[in-house]
This record gives C-alpha cells, structure tokens and sequence, in this order.
C-alpha cells in the first residue's frame, strides 16, 4: 500500500509539473515583464527559453523584456532578441540600462555578440535601444491594474530606478505609485535565506539598488535566495537540441569549470525564478517562507526577519530537485510553437 501511495504521489508531481492538474488549467495567462543580466552567465538564455515555453503553453503573456547589466559587447538587448525571434515573437518590447552595473575586469560576453551576429533579430546594439526605464513605464500604464507580475534576475538597478521614476508621457503616477496600482506580484532572484554566507551575485552588481528595493519597494516580493537553483542543474538535454538553437549554441559557448555548460548542465537561478513567477508557488515543490522582511547588511550580506504584516517571503524547495531539473529541462528544449 505504501508504495502504491508513493506512485501515486509521484504521478501526481510529473502532471503537474507537465502542466496538468486534478482541476484542469482555466487560469488566465500571468502578464509578466522579465529583467535579467543577459551577458555573463547562460542561466539567463535557459530562463528566457523557459518563458517562452510557458507562453506556448498559454500559461504566461511576455509584455516586455528589460536588460539590467551593461554588456562589455553592447548586445544583450539582441541576444534577447534572438531568443523571442526564434520562439517566433520578435516584437516584444526590449529596454537596456545604459549605465547597469558590471562586475569590475569583466571581459566580454561568451554568447550575446555570437548569438547577434549569427541568428536571425533586428535589434540594435544596446546603446541604441530603448531605456529600461521607459520601456517599464509604457508598459505598466498600459496594462490593468494589479495585473502584472516582475521577474528579475539580475541587479536591482531597473527596479530602484522604477521607484524614483517620475511622471512622463505614459503615466502622470510617480514610480512608486504606478507599481503600487500595476504590479501584482514581484519575484527577485537574489540574496541567500534565512541568510547569506556569503556575498550573493546579484545583490553585490548593485547593493546600493538592492537596499532601496528592499526598504521602498510598495507591493509583494517572493526572494529566491541562491541555495534553489544551485541544486537544480539543467542544460545538459540541449545536446538533443537542434544545431539551429540559440539556446543550445549559448550553452555551448558559455563554460565552467573549464568546459562546456551543455555537458554537464549548470545551476538554474534564473529558471526556477521564471517557473515561480509563472506558476506559483501553490504546486507542491515548494515551501514560502512566512511573512517578514529582507535585510542588507553593510556588506551585502542578506538575512531574512519574520514579521506578521511584512511584504516579503522567501522560496525554498519541499520536493526532490529532481523533479524541477525535468520541468525546467523539458522546457528549455521544448520546440517553439511557430
């Protein structure tokens, strides 16, 4: 009987997680504007690829797409490109934060120039895009309100500087109070839980922007601290891939440890935060955290404080990494739906 249970129990993790359920998917598709650091790292490329997915499945609405780190290439804004291109939605409005934050003796990317050069897009080089901040604006103003849900993977720098927007010829709402009326929900990859031990990526690109989000930012935050992705490791399926797939050549071109990401798969942050913001955290491979709130320290460090009112969760992981590494790497290879 036991092991009959556990069957069926783990039956029921493979159906949701392909998108199934016992009462059947009737949702609406969740409005989301991603803001990620595509340059360095291939996670970013994976979590775009999974975004699409779930916009072929019906499960999400790409209303924008925002670059939050300055490529030493100037071509994040194309590898973006490139990828909503090939997923056959080459008109989702991209942004780039002109002045985003870089790591000091960056060199330049492995994939975002290559993946301009040789996949087909129209985008500009960085610099001659949009402002993220604009593109911020246009969008929420045009949207419902309590509508859209954020997904950032990167600095806070787009973020904090959403806050200190002004009116302008989309909105007469300050910053603060067009995400107070448009915003539903925002999920952060960032920081460490119940605390860091040491300094996390995203929040060192620009602590300054990290502590004015997590002191001023008016609506809910789910965290998803470093310890969830870095458990889930995906990419290696890309070998099945077609040579004609973006995501599959980024993977290819971006190494670790001394070799190729697509042999061994890599840490997927930024896929599991697209997978929460898109589906919640209602399925049973997660646990949030009770109510409270971030703190940062002088050093970037992070560390979570409960509070009964507070605005801010955090994610961990309740069900085997094992089942996430399927969805997220059925996903990233699924075949566009042209």
């Amino acid at each position: 009987m036991n092991r009959l249970i556990k069957l069926a129990c783990t039956a029921i993790f493979i159906l949701i997680g392909l998108g199934f359920s016992p009462k059947g998917n009737s949702k609406q598709p969740v409005k989301i504007i991603f803001d990620t650091d595509m340059a360095g790292d291939c996670d970013d490329v994976g979590a775009l690829a999974v975004l699409n997915a779930l916009a072929d499945l019906g499960e999400a609405e790409i209303l924008a797409v925002v670059t939050n780190r300055k490529d030493p290439v100037n071509a994040s804004a194309a590898a973006v490109d490139v990828i909503n291109t090939y997923y056959g939605r080459p008109d989702i409005p991209l942004g780039t934060d002109k002045d985003g934050a870089t790591f000091k003796n960056s060199n330049s990317s492995p994939y975002t120039l290559f993946l301009k050069n040789e996949f087909p897009n129209d985008s500009f080089f960085d610099d001659q895009m949009p402002d993220a901040i604009d593109i911020y604006r246009k969008t929420l103003s045009s949207q419902p309100d309590s509508s859209v849900v954020i997904c950032s993977v990167g600095a806070l720098s787009n973020l904090e500087d959403l806050i200190r927007s002004r009116p302008d010829k989309h909105s007469s709402l300050k910053g603060v109070d067009l995400i107070r009326r448009k915003v539903k929900k925002t999920v952060i990859m960032g920081g460490g839980f119940p605390r860091t031990s040491k300094r996390e990526t995203n929040i060192l690109l620009d602590p300054a922007a990290a502590v004015t989000v997590v002191n001023e930012w008016p609506g809910e935050i789910i965290w998803q601290g470093i310890k969830v992705g870095a458990v889930i490791f995906t990419g290696s399926k890309l070998q099945q891939a077609s040579l004609d797939n973006p995501i599959r050549k980024a993977f290819e071109l971006r190494s670790s440890w001394g070799q190729s990401d697509i042999l061994m798969g890599k840490p997927s942050h930024d896929q599991a935060a697209v997978l929460i913001a898109v589906r919640g955290c209602d399925q049973p491979y997660w646990k949030l955290s009770p109510p409270g709130y971030v703190v940062i320290d002088s050093e970037g460090n992070t560390e979570w404080k409960p509070r009964n009112n507070g605005k801010h969760q955090y994610v961990s992981i309740l069900s085997h990494p094992a089942y996430l590494e399927k969805i997220i790497g059925d996903l990233m290879l699924a075949i566009p739906n042209l």
